[in-house]
């Protein structure tokens, strides 16, 4: 005899196995229009390299190259170090807290706990709530989620060209987007050759994306600060 309780049980299973099916088609269906994406972007790319072939058009042929060697220059500091993600946050967050004297780093730690900040105790140098923030942000979920998910793409081994320089060309729009935005943050990560890396984290820096340079004033140092942390 089946009871009401093997009911009720055997309808939350199918219930549950509908949600996760729907969820797993949901997935399927965004990683295809993501790829559909990747590879239209690659074959722009590729069709850029026709104006080589033009006399008229040497100086795109010549800055794409030199995005190419950027993007490989980027790749093997993924590979070197294995925490480019957390170095570029880090730069971000000592720019932003760049020449702070103690009591203003004082001050921007009571307002980042004011504003539900969750940072360590004892933060009272800039590097020390730097590391802190970094952290806090490390263990962001909506941070993780945004990170993980292009940083896993961008490691693994493209199966086309095409894809490829998909890649590539999503990079250099992401760093090119930096450059006019903020030509400070955009050379501190040229200068470490990660550049062409940014687009991996910029879901996050473009939480304060209205801020055409950095913040200032206090409030607004621990405001940006809350938008890449939450």
């Amino acid at each position: 005899m089946i009871s009401n309780s093997d009911l009720i049980t055997g309808m939350q299973a199918d219930s549950l196995l509908a949600v996760r099916l729907e969820k797993a088609m949901g997935g399927v269906k965004d990683a295809m229009l993501d790829q559909a994406k990747r590879i239209q972007l690659g074959a722009t790319r590729l069709a850029y390299y026709t104006s080589c072939f033009t006399d008229n058009y040497q100086d795109v042929c010549t800055g794409q190259k030199n995005e190419d060697v950027r993007f490989l220059e980027a790749l093997v500091q993924l590979i070197k170090q294995g925490n480019v993600v957390t170095r570029m946050l880090r730069i971000y967050v000592d720019l932003l807290l760049h020449g702070l004297t103690a009591d203003r780093i004082s001050r921007i730690k009571t307002l980042l706990i004011g504003k539900g900040a969750r940072i360590a105790s004892g933060s009272m140098t800039n590097q020390a709530l730097a590391y802190s923030v970094v952290l806090a942000a490390s263990y962001s979920f909506g941070t993780k989620v945004g990170i993980n998910t292009k940083l896993a793409k961008v490691s693994a081994a493209a199966v086309t060209i095409v894809s490829y320089y998909g890649y590539v060309q999503e990079a250099a729009e992401a760093a090119n987007r930096l450059k006019q935005r903020n030509q400070t943050y955009y050379y501190a990560l040229y200068s470490e050759k990660l550049e062409m890396l940014y687009f991996i984290i910029e879901p996050v820096i473009r939480r304060n994306d209205h801020l055409f340079s950095l913040p200032t004033s206090d409030n607004d140092i621990a405001d940006a600060i809350v938008r890449i942390i939450k």
